[in-house]
């Protein structure tokens, strides 16, 4: 964390200072208390002060920073161009206002929404704000930074009355206490909104230096809701004993949101854990699911003898119920960790550094040939040429390699098979030395095609309803007058009816959809070799015409052509004449039509109604799209 991010921090504690201090300028003042006024009037000013001058440097070090970008003079106007600088002003500006309402005119309620319009402009450039979220994250990031400075600036001005007198802080921590609490639930449930966005996962939580610092600060306001509880018990039992309500439990609290602020003050400025990188530090990785597909039986075994300890666990309670508690708790507890250490492992899998690696190289047609490539060079003789384990080497040898056209392929992550194939697994050797890290994500991205490919038989002439598991290999194609353009741009906008041709006899469907296709509710994509583009005239059809001189779109799309009807596992089969692919606007292949089966296609008017009801439906999101973006 540098000074700079800090110097956000101190002015964020100065400012909560100043601003519980300044709202109880009203009460003393009505109340006559005129030295304790006078004190803390005097006080407030100085802590804004402050500020103003933490607001100077940190204006003067974005100036200087914009400067070196621009390579141009330094003057105000360079202030104006970037987001964060105009809010950065703003908040001095209301500073500077503040400061000279409160000194010079006593209107304290004028300067304290002044410095509260300040405090206000913090949550305009956090990570959710910048990013462009959808207004509800904003509305959360707003709230829980707003709520967030309104519960410090409480526990900073409580402990400074506390300090000063020794009755008035009980009276005005009464009535904190009530707003307190329901502030608290509200902290709490916008953090674990804005948590879905900045960490998204338990393994980003444990395993990136963001989650870290969020685990830190939960533990933090734990040790804040502890002393406000111990304070809140004070405050009930105060007309009995008043020593109770003791002012170290209030200390303690202070000193805990300053130290909740610093973390804040550092998360801010750290990318958040859902974008980083996250190097996976344990051997494993609990997925009940998947440790249940690799050893269904011993799966059962172990959580049945979990279940077992659990249910003699209870029994012993109720037996023991009359006997010493302490023996009660030890035998219940010695059963429930029994019952942990049986069912985590047998809920668990092996995990390695890059588990939880996504592929940075899409899953576009260009990646998954040249993936193939490298599959029939390196991995061909020990998987088979078609990946069904049954290569010549590994028959030779009698090994048993893994059958890469099965589903379980797509269970593991993509870390996982990018570790396999690095340094290797069981009789598999490592290609770390071999391939270059981009040449093993190009084969990675064609053992999913490949395994999506024999998975896509289910695939049929209607649209998958539910929760649609297919995404569109996507690739980049010219466009006219030099530019170029990427299926996966279409991705949101709208959906796309994508034809791949690899026979002549085909054209003539081709220019049956160009002529019938006007006002078409989807992007009409058409595959053709160079060679056929020219004849076709594209009518009153928007249509794209991508022209595929090496078959590499083709290729690539092949592995989606199986059917139940045409499973073609010896690839016997590859270029089907016509293959026609319906992709939603979230690019999910929803339903697919062969040349060879019936029916081979729909009519224009029938695809328009099927076109028209998917665009009624929600957002659809799913890993197997956003792995590969």
């Amino acid at each position: 964390m540098d000074a700079i991010v800090l110097l956000r921090g101190v002015q964020t504690a100065l400012m909560a200072c100043a601003f519980g201090i300044g709202v109880q300028l009203p009460g003393l003042r009505s109340r006559s208390h005129l030295g304790l006024y006078n004190q803390a009037r005097a006080r407030v000013l100085t802590l804004l002060c402050m500020a103003v001058v933490v607001a100077v440097v940190r204006v003067g070090s974005a100036a200087l920073v914009l400067q070196a970008f621009s390579d141009t003079a330094l003057d105000v106007s360079l202030l104006l161009q970037t987001y964060n600088t105009q809010v950065l002003l703003g908040q001095s500006l209301c500073l500077v206002a503040a400061v000279l309402l409160l000194a010079y005119s006593h209107m304290t309620r004028m300067a304290l929404v002044c410095l509260l319009l300040t405090m206000m402009a913090s949550a305009l450039s956090g990570h959710v704000v910048a990013s462009g979220q959808s207004w509800s994250h904003i509305a959360a990031s707003c709230i829980h930074v707003w709520l967030a400075q309104a519960w410090l600036s409480g526990v900073l001005g409580l402990l400074w009355l506390a300090c000063q007198d020794n009755s008035e802080w009980r009276l005005a921590l009464a009535g904190f206490s009530k707003l307190a609490l329901p502030a608290m639930v509200m902290l709490l449930l916008t953090g674990m909104l804005l948590s879905k966005w900045t960490v998204a996962s338990w393994a980003a939580l444990l395993a990136t230096n963001y989650g870290v610092l969020l685990c830190l600060k939960l533990l933090l306001i734990t040790g804040v809701l502890f002393c406000a509880w111990q304070l809140r018990q004070g405050l009930a039992a105060r007309q009995r004993n008043p020593s109770l309500l003791s002012i170290d439990w209030l200390r303690s609290e202070t000193g805990l949101a300053l130290g909740v602020l610093l973390l804040a003050t550092w998360l801010a400025a750290s990318v958040p854990a859902a974008h980083d990188t996250i190097d996976w530090p344990f051997g494993f990785r609990w997925a009940p699911f998947l440790a249940w597909q690799q050893d269904p039986q011993g799966t059962e075994q172990k959580l049945a003898c979990a279940a077992a300890l659990v249910l003699c666990a209870w029994l012993w309670f109720v037996w023991t119920r009359s006997r010493p508690r302490a023996w009660q708790w030890a035998g219940v507890s010695a059963a429930v960790m029994g019952a942990l250490a049986v069912a985590l492992p047998a809920t668990s899998i092996t995990a390695y550094p890059t588990t939880y690696m996504h592929s940075p190289v899409r899953l576009d047609a260009a990646s998954v040939v040249a993936g193939e490539a490298l599959y029939y060079q390196y991995c061909a003789e020990c998987h088979g040429l078609h990946g069904q384990g049954d290569g010549p080497v590994a028959q030779l040898n009698q090994l048993r390699p893994a059958n890469l056209t099965e589903p379980h392929v797509s269970w593991h992550s993509h870390g996982d098979m990018f570790w396999w194939l690095s340094f290797g697994k069981a009789a598999m050797p490592g290609f770390f030395q071999l391939l270059s890290e981009q040449e093993r994500w190009h084969l990675i991205n064609h053992l999913i095609a490949l395994s999506f490919g024999y998975e896509a038989r289910s695939i049929g002439h209607t649209p998958v309803a539910f929760k649609p598991w297919l995404p569109a290999m996507d690739f980049r194609f010219e466009m006219d007058k030099g530019q170029f353009m990427s299926l996966s741009e279409w991705r949101g906008l709208h959906a796309v009816h994508l034809v791949i041709i690899n026979h002549e006899s085909e054209l003539q469907r081709v220019r049956a959809l160009l002529a019938d296709m006007k006002g078409f509710p989807a992007q009409l994509v058409i595959v053709v070799k160079p060679e056929w583009a020219k004849d076709l005239v594209k009518g009153p059809c928007e249509a794209v015409i991508v022209s595929d001189p090496h078959a590499e779109i083709a290729a690539a799309w092949s592995h989606y052509r199986r059917s139940f009807a045409s499973p073609d596992f010896q690839n016997e089969d590859r270029w089907v004449a016509r293959t026609e692919f319906l992709i939603d606007r979230y690019g999910f292949v929803r339903a697919r039509w062969r040349s060879d089966e019936s029916p081979s296609a729909l009519p224009a008017a029938e695809l328009k109604q099927i076109y028209e009801s998917l665009s009624a439906e929600g957002e659809i999101s799913s890993a197997a799209i956003h792995q590969h973006d």
